[in-house]
């Protein structure tokens, strides 16, 4: 016999388990005749779930190297979902007396209160977790376009703040079931009046958090680090207060659950039906689930904040502009240049190859004599012939052999001409 699936059975059983219960459930509506709207809404959704549940098998079953164990709760709540609907629709088909050819009460059909698309939406919940842990994980090993950052950051907002109304629509039941259960004497009156009182500041508590938090984003000093003292004991002053603030989240969402558990507790000695004693235990796991969906989303946003370089250069005349990233950090923004010479890189180089590209674009000097609004520059030196050890030699090394031209006049013998690498084009002194 088969252990039952729960939070010890690993990232990988999970995945397996959830991707399983979707494919059935689809497969479950499939099979009715009637689909209205919201239905078939329902059947697109679970196409989704399915298809970002099996790349997350997919991922798991290919990499180690990636934590994705937060996932453990979502994944769990989601198979559990999809069963605990479809034993929902075949109970409603029954009560009916009716086949699957002429089943069409799907209007009187609930789940935790919530019609046919408040199960969707729950679904979607689940679908923009998932997308948005593996993006966070990959945004980690590889870079990303400017446009599918921007699609990211879209997906982070939405999601965050349909389960914070989410949170809230299970808060909303959960008080007036208690409020329901927990009446039996006037000393639970009185708890139960404290407890949601303390609810509501811990709540309020987390927005002010939430709020001072990103305050402080907005007034740090940028990404570059800083250089002075002064700023660099304000940005060390800020992080401390941020890691306070997180802490202190932490404990308020302990506390919040704590509570939860209580008046769940205490719900369940009144109860008689077990219908209802399950409609609880499950709003309790949405709660706890939709909780660790928040924080997800909320250490996704943080990573992308700090590994993402934002660089927006420009000038003009005789500039050179750097975009670059030598830790790994991904790169969103744009190198614009107006002028006579301008010389630009790009991409994800090392240290020393920036240093060294730094070092060769300040000596190389073009000359540009008879050119209006150009300034005659110096011109690098030409390589000495068969010198080991001299300029000429080193240059050799690294760009190649060069190309020495030939003056149009003798009153130009003077200048000396400019060795290129190959590829690069140059006229010669007028």
């Amino acid at each position: 016999m088969a252990e039952p699936i729960s939070l010890a059975s690993g990232l990988l059983t999970l995945a397996g388990f959830a991707f399983q219960a979707s494919i059935t459930l689809y497969q479950t509506v499939q099979s009715f005749k009637f689909h209205p709207k919201q239905l078939r809404d329902l059947k697109d959704e679970l196409e989704a779930l399915s298809g970002v549940l099996n790349s997350l098998t997919e991922t798991v079953s290919a990499t180690t190297d990636v934590d994705l164990s937060a996932l453990d709760l979502p994944l769990l709540r989601c198979g559990n979902a999809c069963k605990e609907f479809e034993q929902e629709i075949m109970s409603c088909s029954s009560r009916s007396g009716t086949t699957r050819t002429s089943f069409r009460d799907w209007a009187k059909l609930r789940y935790m209160g919530d019609n046919i698309d408040g199960f969707r939406q729950l679904l979607a919940g689940y679908k923009s977790t998932i997308v948005i842990a593996l993006t966070d994980a990959n945004l980690r090993k590889s870079s990303a376009s400017a446009d599918s950052l921007e699609t990211y950051q879209e997906l982070l907002k939405s999601t965050t703040d349909d389960l914070e109304a989410h949170l809230q629509n299970i808060d909303e039941k959960l008080e007036t079931i208690f409020s329901r259960t927990v009446v039996e004497n006037p000393a639970d009156v009185a708890e139960l009046r404290l407890i949601k009182e303390e609810r509501m500041s811990a709540q309020k508590c987390l927005q002010i958090c939430a709020q001072l938090s990103s305050h402080i984003d907005q007034i740090q000093l940028g990404d570059e680090q800083p250089l002075n003292l002064p700023e660099r004991l304000t940005t060390v002053g800020l992080q401390e207060c941020k890691t306070s603030l997180h802490i202190v989240t932490t404990k308020l969402e302990g506390y919040m659950k704590s509570r939860i558990h209580q008046l769940v507790a205490k719900s369940k000695i009144a109860m008689a039906s077990e219908e209802d004693l399950a409609d609880l235990l499950r709003l309790q796991e949405e709660w706890e689930t939709t909780c660790k969906s928040r924080e997800i989303c909320s250490k996704a946003e943080v990573h992308l904040k700090e590994n993402t370089s934002v660089i927006d250069n420009y000038a003009t005349g005789d500039a050179v502009q750097f975009m670059v990233s030598t830790d790994g950090n991904i790169l969103h923004g744009t190198n614009r240049g107006l002028g006579w010479r301008t010389r630009q890189v790009g991409g994800h180089l090392s240290d020393l190859s920036v240093q060294q590209l730094s070092r060769d674009m300040s000596s190389i000097r073009w000359e540009h004599s008879g050119n209006e609004g150009s300034p005659s520059g110096n011109t690098i030196p030409v390589p000495s012939d068969g010198v080991e050890g001299s300029t000429g030699s080193e240059f050799g090394k690294r760009w190649g052999p060069g190309l020495k031209l030939t003056s149009k006049s003798t009153a130009d013998t003077s200048i000396p001409s400019e060795p290129l690498p190959a590829g690069k084009l140059n006229s010669a002194p007028k």
